[in-house]
């Protein structure tokens, strides 16, 4: 090998990932014809012909796995037996493990008791249990990192209710009535198909907003439900494709496009504008080719199966500073409510907090700036992306950055000018509780939708093989998804959470979720100590 890579060079000397010796197929071939010939010579000429075809096959599929095949070592190493390895790995590992491996705490990155209650939502069946809690309070994921601090004594609560107004006191844009504590967050049209969310529309119809994602306007406001249409990068739907002065194509906003579309949909409620998000901090969503199908392609603007990447970046934001392009963010989103004469909101999952600080001071000099901002937790969520990014990019979990941004704008004087919103890991009203007391005022949640919609958290969202019809393009698997059925366990779902949030509201001594407090629960922290936080500053 040394050799050849001196004669050839490390271009030619290296085997490349999709290396295919050239035995290889002739091998396959022969091994399948001689497995096809066995039926017919035991018809025809007897059983010992189709032994010797049987044979005959199986020393050219081990020569071929011994000698001939470049997958892997322990292939070549112990023949048809090492394939066994991959066999039982690919097919039988992940189903074992959730099947019968799993207890109702285990399971990653939704424990089963988690998903139970979302199913029994779903099912519309009330989630009662008996014989104590499966959970260790002192596990900070299970336990959602908190305890709520019910009431024994207190203070008479008329009516608990919710209701937030985006874009509230504004004169030239159209308020946003907000009806329902948990909301859907944006799961784009090709990363879900047309199915699902023409399901998650009519579950949501009445009850609670969903966002459309990044894909363009498909089909999740089909129903007339309350959308909110969010503008990528890539701006798919509403952008042109043009060349960049360094010779890079790059996607900026068709204004006249973005326009007609509101007005054709007057069930568009807000325009959001996805800065980043926490499947993927710092990069662009990406749908493969296979996924493109000529609908979604329309409906996005772009060539039909042709993989869609979107950039970093919007390109009316590039700048050459960070202060630069904040202030950029401002004018954008001053444009786009000029256009719309809509509130405009912006979606960040927060690496640095730095800008945060300069968002915040940006909107505070300028009398300018979001009407909501979506915080999303840097732990992943529906959206496929590289496990390098889920893993370890993102400043850390929505409830931090959601908490941390809130105090930021009270302390600016500018809280009551903008509405923020939690999205990551918010499963059950104890999820929300400790964002509502972090400083949000809207709750959203994506993957607790898709696991009303029958989602077994198989993790294949990005393989275009879910086996629960719901991320993929594949009439077969497509077909399991009865809209009329999956429209109402989204809608069980999203009521049932919402009633169990006020529910929980009420027993903290509360109105309104919005209400809630620091004081009002305890937080584990990292040492899995509870401590007390007080919101000394009661800003809320």
């Amino acid at each position: 090998m040394l050799e050849t890579y001196k004669k050839s060079g490390k271009e030619r000397a290296l085997i490349l990932p999709d290396f295919k010796p050239a035995l290889e197929r002739p091998a396959n071939v022969l091994t399948l014809l001689l497995c096809l010939a066995i039926a017919p010579l035991f018809y025809f000429y007897g059983i010992w012909y189709a032994v010797a075809a049987g044979v005959a096959a199986t020393v050219v599929f081990g020569l071929r796995e011994l000698f001939i095949q470049d997958d892997h070592a322990i292939v070549r190493i112990y023949g048809p037996f090492g394939r066994l390895r991959f066999v039982f790995e690919n097919l039988f590992r992940d189903k074992y493990l959730q099947y019968f491996s799993e207890s109702n705490t285990d399971g990653r990155p939704i424990p089963r008791i988690v998903r139970d209650y979302i199913y029994q939502k779903a099912h519309h069946v009330k989630a009662m249990s008996s014989f104590g809690t499966e959970l260790d309070i002192f596990d900070s994921e299970l336990s959602t990192g908190c305890r709520i601090l019910h009431r024994n004594f207190p203070a008479q609560v008329s009516r608990v209710s919710y209701q937030c107004v985006v874009g509230e006191g504004r004169s030239d844009i159209k308020p946003f009535l907000v009806k329902n504590a948990i909301n859907v967050s944006a799961m784009s049209y090709g990363a879900i198909n047309n199915r699902a969310a023409e399901a998650l529309s009519l579950g949501a119809l009445d009850v609670a907003y969903v966002n459309t994602g990044e894909g363009g306007y498909g089909p999740h406001g089909a129903a007339g439900n309350d959308v909110v249409f969010q503008i990528g990068t890539g701006k798919f739907g509403v952008g042109d494709e043009i060349t960049m002065p360094d010779g890079s194509t790059g996607r900026v906003l068709n204004r006249q496009v973005l326009k007609e579309l509101v007005q054709k949909h007057p069930n568009i409620r807000m325009v959001q504008l996805k800065i980043s998000q926490g499947a993927k901090p710092g990069i662009g969503g990406h749908l493969p080719a296979e996924k493109v199908t000529p609908e979604i392609a329309d409906v996005r603007r772009v060539t039909p199966f042709k993989t869609v990447i979107s950039p970093p970046q919007h390109t009316e934001l590039l700048a050459g500073s960070p202060r630069e392009a904040v202030q950029k963010l401002i004018d954008f989103v001053e444009e786009i409510r000029t256009i719309t004469e809509l509130p405009v909101g912006i979606k960040i999952c927060v690496g640095r907090l730095d800008e945060l600080d300069l968002l915040a001071l940006a909107m505070k000099e300028t009398g300018k700036g979001p009407d909501a901002i979506q915080v999303d937790g840097a732990d992943g969520g529906t959206g496929a992306a590289p496990n390098l990014f889920v893993n370890y990019v993102g400043y850390g979990s929505c409830i931090e950055t959601l908490q941390y941004f809130h105090r930021r704008l009270v302390e600016h004087g500018i809280r009551d000018r903008v509405k923020l919103s939690a999205s990551g890991r918010i499963f059950t009203p104890a999820h929300a509780a400790h964002a509502y007391a972090s400083g949000a005022d809207i709750c959203e949640t994506a993957r607790g939708a898709m696991l009303s919609l029958g989602c077994i958290q198989a993790i294949k969202c990005h393989t275009n093989e879910c086996p629960t019809g719901i991320t993929t393009n594949s009439p077969w698997r497509m077909h399991g998804l009865h809209i009329p059925e999956k429209s109402t366990r989204v809608h069980h779902f999203l009521k049932g959470f919402h009633d169990d949030m006020l529910e929980l509201t009420r027993v903290i001594g509360k109105s309104d979720p919005r209400d809630i407090e620091l004081d009002d629960i305890r937080v584990l922290s990292r040492a899995g100590v509870f401590s007390s936080f007080f919101n000394d500053d009661k800003s809320r």
